[in-house]
C-alpha cells in the first residue's frame, strides 16, 4: 500500500513541478470536454431549422363540383401551405418544381395534378378514383432530408382529407336542413286541415238530424230543406279546403321523399367508404403480420395507415352523430318501441368501431414516437396495432348489414306513413266532394216538389252513412298520423345546423398527447451520449500521451505498478468529467438536466469504471491494449444505442449490446436527464460495478505474466524508432 501511495504521489508531484508536464496535462483534462460540448450544442434543436429545407409545391388542380358546390381542393391546400412554416415550401409551375430538385436546390417537389379535385369528387359516384398526388424527392441530397420531406407530403394527404370530408358532409346536412324547413313551413296547413277535418265531422250529426226531420215532417220540408241547403256550402267549403291542403302537403311529402332518395345513396356511399377504408386497414395489417419487418418498414406501413384510421373515425363519427340524436329520440319515448330496439345495437356497435379507430391511431402515434426516438417498438404491441385493425374490419362486416335494416330505411319509413295517410285522406275527401253535387241537387229538387223531394231525402239518407263513413274514416287517418309519427320531431331531426355538423366531422378529435420525462429539444437527448463518448475520449488521450509504467519501474512490483498508477489516471479522469458534466449544467445554457447533482456522480462512477478499463487493458497489452481500447470505443458508438435504438441497428450490435459499457453509462446519464426511476439506476450501476471488477481482476492476476512475454516484443518496436 505505501508503494501504490508513493507511485501517486510523486506522479502529482512532477505533474506540479514540470510546467510542460502540467500544460500537457492540463489540455488533455480540458479537450473531452470541448469535444461534448460542441458536439451537443450543435445538435440542440436541428429539426427547428426545417423551414429552410426547400420543397417545390405545384397546383395544375381545375377543380371540381360535388352536389352543386364548386370546389379547389389544390388551392385549398396552397392556402393552408402559405401558412405553414414547417417546411419552406416553393410556389412553382411544374417544369421548374422538377428541374430543381434534379439540381438539388429543392430537397422534394410535390406536384397536384389536374384531375385532383375530380378524382375526390368521385366519392359519390357508384366508382371511385383514388385522388393521387405526385411525389419527387431527391435522395442523395442528404440522408435525413427525405424523412422530414415525405412527412410534409403525408400532412398535405390529411389536410386534403379533412377539408373534402367537411365539404361532402356540408352539402348532405344541408340538403337534410332544407327538407326540414320546408315540412315546418308547411306545419300550419297541416295542422289547418286536421282542425276542417274535424270540424266537418262535428257537422255531420246535425245534417243527419235535418235529413230525419225532412223525412219526419214532410209539410215542414222547405224549411229543413233551406237549413240543410245553408249547411251544404260550409260543408263543400271544407271540403275543398281539405282537398286542398292535403294536395299541397301531398306534393312537399313527395318533395321531401324525393329528397331523401337522393340523400340516402349518399349516406349509404359513406358506409361503404368506411368499408373500404376498414378493408385497406386490415390488408396492411396483414402486411405486417406477413413479414418480419425492421422499424423502418413498419414506420412507413404507419405513415400509410395513419390517414386511414383518420378517415374511418372521421366517418364513423359522421354517422354516429345522427344516430345519438334518433336514440336520445326514443328514450325520451318519442319513436315507437322497434325502431328503438334497431337504433340500441346499432349505436353500440358503431362506438365499438370509433372507439378501437381511435385506440388504433393512439398505437400508431406510440409506435411511430417510439421510432422517432429511435427506440423499437415491443413485438407484442406492432402484433396488437395489427390484431386491432383487424378486429375493426370484421366488425364493420355485419355494421354494413345493419345499416340496411337500421337507419337508413327510418326517415323514409317516416315520410311514406304520412304520404299514405295524406293520399288515403285525399281519396276519401274526393269522394265525398263527388257525393255532395248529388246530395245538394236533390235538395233543389225536394224543393220544386214535396213528393219528389221526398223520395230525394230518401236517396241521400241512404247516401249519407257512407260520406260519414268517409268522414270518420279521414279522423281515423289524422289520429293514426298523430299517434304514430310525431312531425315535431321529424322536422327537429332534419333541422340540424349543417355548417357546425360539417366542421364537426371534418375535424372530430383533438389528440392530447402527454410526454413521460419531457425534453425541451433534440440536444438534451443526446447530451448522455456525447458526455459517455467524452469521458471514453479522455481516457483515450490519457492513455495515448502518458505512461502507465513509472520510470523505474523496477523498484516497485506489479500489484504497485498497476494500482499506484491507476489512481494518477483515474485523478486526472475525475477532472475530465468534471469539467464536462459541470459544463453541461452551467456552460450550455440550452440544455435541460432534471437532476444535475446525480449528472455529476453518474458520471464521476462512470469516469472510474472507464479509466479502470481502459487503463487495464493497455497496463496488460500496451500498445495491443490502446488498439484494443480503440475498437472497443469504435463498437460501442456502433452498438449502444446512443443514437439510434439498439433495435434499429443490424443483429451483430444487437448481440454485443448488452457486452458494452456505454450501454449502462449512457442510461445512467439519460436517467439524471429525464427523471429517475431507481429501478434502472440500480441496475446500471451493477453492471459497470461488474465491468469495474472485471478490470480490476484482470489487472491483478495478468498485468505481470503477460508483461514479461510482452517486454521483448515492446523493446523491439523501441528500436525501430517509430513506435514509443
Amino acid at each position: 500500500m505505501k508503494n501504490i501511495w508513493r507511485i501517486y504521489t510523486n506522479d502529482l508531484k512532477k505533474t506540479g513541478t514540470n510546467w510542460v508536464a502540467a500544460s500537457l496535462i492540463g489540455g488533455l483534462i480540458l479537450l473531452p470536454s470541448l469535444y461534448a460540448w460542441f458536439n451537443i450544442q450543435a445538435s440542440i434543436d436541428p429539426y427547428g431549422n426545417t423551414r429552410n429545407i426547400l420543397v417545390g409545391v405545384v397546383n395544375d388542380d381545375d377543380g371540381a363540383e360535388v352536389k352543386g358546390m364548386i370546389f379547389n381542393a389544390g388551392d385549398e391546400i396552397v392556402k393552408e401551405l402559405r401558412k405553414n412554416q414547417d417546411l419552406g415550401w416553393q410556389f412553382i409551375d411544374k417544369d421548374s418544381g422538377l428541374e430543381k430538385v434534379k439540381r438539388g436546390d429543392y430537397f422534394a417537389t410535390i406536384i397536384i395534378p389536374e384531375d385532383f379535385s375530380r378524382s375526390l369528387a368521385t366519392v359519390v359516384n357508384e366508382q371511385q378514383r383514388q385522388a393521387k398526388v405526385e411525389y419527387y424527392e431527391n435522395d442523395k441530397k442528404n440522408a435525413i432530408a427525405p424523412k422530414i420531406t415525405s412527412k410534409g407530403a403525408s400532412a398535405i394527404a390529411g389536410k386534403v382529407s379533412s377539408k373534402f370530408v367537411g365539404t361532402v358532409n356540408g352539402v348532405i346536412f344541408d340538403l337534410f336542413n332544407q327538407i326540414g324547413i320546408e315540412l315546418e313551413n308547411k306545419l300550419p296547413d297541416i295542422k289547418h286541415f286536421e282542425e276542417f277535418v274535424l270540424n266537418l265531422q262535428s257537422k255531420l250529426p246535425e245534417v243527419k238530424e235535418l235529413l230525419s226531420q225532412s223525412l219526419t215532417y214532410a209539410d215542414k220540408a222547405d224549411n229543413i230543406l233551406n237549413d240543410v241547403q245553408q249547411s251544404i256550402p260550409e260543408v263543400n267549403t271544407i271540403v275543398s279546403k281539405g282537398i286542398s291542403i292535403v294536395d299541397n302537403t301531398n306534393q312537399f311529402i313527395m318533395d321531401a321523399e324525393s329528397e331523401i332518395d337522393s340523400i340516402a345513396p349518399t349516406i349509404q356511399e359513406d358506409i361503404r367508404s368506411l368499408q373500404r377504408v376498414t378493408q385497406s386497414l386490415q390488408t396492411k395489417a396483414n402486411q405486417i403480420q406477413s413479414v418480419n419487418i425492421d422499424p423502418q418498414q413498419l414506420q412507413e406501413f404507419l405513415v400509410e395507415t395513419e390517414p386511414l384510421l383518420k378517415r374511418g373515425e372521421e366517418i364513423t363519427g359522421k354517422i354516429q352523430n345522427k344516430l345519438v340524436k334518433l336514440l336520445s329520440l326514443t328514450k325520451n319515448g318519442n319513436l315507437n318501441e322497434v325502431a328503438k330496439n334497431k337504433l340500441d345495437p346499432f349505436v353500440k356497435s358503431l362506438d365499438q368501431v370509433r372507439n378501437d379507430l381511435i385506440k388504433a391511431q393512439a398505437i400508431s402515434a406510440e409506435l411511430q414516437q417510439l421510432i422517432e426516438y429511435g427506440e423499437s417498438p415491443a413485438k407484442s404491441l406492432q402484433e396488437s396495432f395489427s390484431n386491432l385493425i383487424i378486429n375493426i374490419n370484421d366488425k364493420v362486416e355485419p355494421f354494413i348489414k345493419d345499416y340496411s335494416n337500421g337507419i337508413e330505411p327510418f326517415l323514409t319509413e317516416e315520410v311514406l306513413k304520412t304520404k299514405q295517410i295524406l293520399q288515403d285522406g285525399r281519396k276519401t275527401l274526393t269522394d265525398f266532394a263527388t257525393i255532395l253535387p248529388a246530395v245538394q241537387e236533390g235538395l233543389k229538387s225536394t224543393v220544386n216538389g214535396v213528393h219528389k223531394g221526398e223520395e230525394i231525402l230518401k236517396d241521400a239518407n241512404r247516401q249519407f252513412p257512407i260520406i260519414e263513413q268517409k268522414v270518420g274514416a279521414v279522423v281515423d287517418i289524422i289520429q293514426k298520423m298523430k299517434k304514430e309519427t310525431n312531425i315535431n320531431e321529424l322536422i327537429e331531426l332534419l333541422q340540424n345546423d349543417p355548417n357546425a355538423e360539417s366542421n364537426f366531422l371534418a375535424n372530430p378529435v383533438k389528440i392530447e398527447t402527454n410526454l413521460l420525462y419531457p425534453l425541451p429539444n433534440y440536444g438534451s437527448g443526446m447530451n448522455p451520449f456525447y458526455t459517455v463518448l467524452a469521458i471514453w475520449v479522455g481516457c483515450l488521450l490519457l492513455i495515448s500521451l502518458l505512461s502507465v509504467d513509472p520510470t523505474h519501474s523496477k523498484e516497485y512490483s506489479s500489484h504497485a505498478i498497476y494500482f499506484g498508477r491507476l489512481l494518477t489516471f483515474m485523478t486526472f479522469s475525475f477532472l475530465q468529467t468534471l469539467i464536462v458534466t459541470l459544463g453541461d449544467i452551467f456552460v450550455l445554457k440550452d440544455i435541460y438536466i432534471a437532476r444535475p447533482g446525480w449528472f455529476l456522480l453518474f458520471g464521476l462512477f462512470s469516469s472510474f469504471v472507464f479509466i479502470l478499463i481502459v487503463f487495464t487493458l493497455v497496463s496488460i497489452f500496451g500498445n495491443v491494449g490502446k488498439a484494443m481500447a480503440i475498437v472497443l470505443l469504435v463498437l460501442q458508438i456502433a452498438g449502444a444505442g446512443g443514437t439510434y435504438p439498439v433495435q434499429l441497428i443490424p443483429k451483430f450490435f444487437q448481440m454485443i449490446n448488452p457486452f458494452l459499457p456505454f450501454t449502462y453509462a449512457i442510461d445512467l446519464m439519460r436517467e439524471a436527464v429525464g427523471g429517475i426511476v431507481w429501478e434502472n439506476v440500480q441496475t446500471d450501476i451493477i453492471c459497470l460495478f461488474i465491468f469495474a471488477a472485471i478490470a480490476i481482476v484482470l489487472g491483478v492476476f495478468l498485468k505481470e505474466p503477460i508483461n514479461r512475454i510482452t517486454y521483448k516484443l515492446k523493446k523491439k518496436s523501441l528500436e525501430s524508432g517509430l513506435i514509443h
